[in-house]
């Protein structure tokens, strides 16, 4: 058997009948002809249309119209945002809470699961902006350093943490002086006995 379909370059061939099935299932079957992305079922392909492709769907979002249909097919519900389909599928429909629900935007390619590969959360922009400002200072970020396997040798590691780290005794002096410069009575108030107040009197 032989595919000659796009997007191939080239023809493929294929040994058995079963083999050029499960290629077309795969590649050729519910492919979008606006972005040539795959999708598992009929369903996915037209809910990817539906919500990347179709101006009508644009507008209706324009307007707040609920537009975002459930995953399950023979499920009516529809919601107003993919945050609130997500938790629709998780609460009424028990998807797992790693699968990747923004398949029906990116398509099944070069994919070999339906679930969200687990990497490190990435860290916020403030986070990063930081970090470079850290290194573009010399100084190198002190958990990178620990975790390191170049790192072994913690007497490299305390001249540095030391250099990034105030005296604590400089932060409770600075502190102590602002703290005495406050005041917390008003000069109007003074203490003493008598007066209907009991233990305050006005000048």
């Amino acid at each position: 058997m032989k595919c000659s379909l796009p997007p191939h370059a080239e023809t493929l061939a294929f040994p058995t009948f079963e083999e050029f099935e499960i290629h077309y299932a795969k590649v050729h079957a519910y492919r979008c002809s606006e972005c040539r992305k795959n999708f598992p079922t009929e369903h996915f392909l037209g809910l990817h249309i539906g919500e990347n492709h179709d101006p009508l769907g644009e507008a209706r979002r324009a307007k707040e119209e609920k537009t975002y249909r459930c995953f399950v097919e023979d499920c009516d519900k529809v919601c107003s945002t993919p945050q609130k389909r997500r938790m629709h599928l998780i609460d009424k429909h028990m998807f797992p809470k790693n699968y990747d629900f923004l398949i029906v935007n990116t398509g099944i390619d070069k994919r070999s699961s339906m679930l969200r590969s687990r990497h490190r959360r990435p860290s916020s922009a403030a986070s990063r902006a930081f970090h470079r400002e850290q290194r573009s200072n010399g100084v190198e970020d002190n958990t990178s350093i620990a975790n390191s396997s170049s790192a072994a040798d913690t007497s490299k590691i305390e001249p540095l943490i030391a250099a990034t780290t105030p005296p604590p005794d400089a932060d409770v002096d600075e502190l102590s002086s602002t703290m005495s410069a406050l005041k917390f009575v008003p000069p109007s108030v003074r203490f003493g006995r008598g007066g209907r107040w009991g233990g305050f009197s006005r000048s």
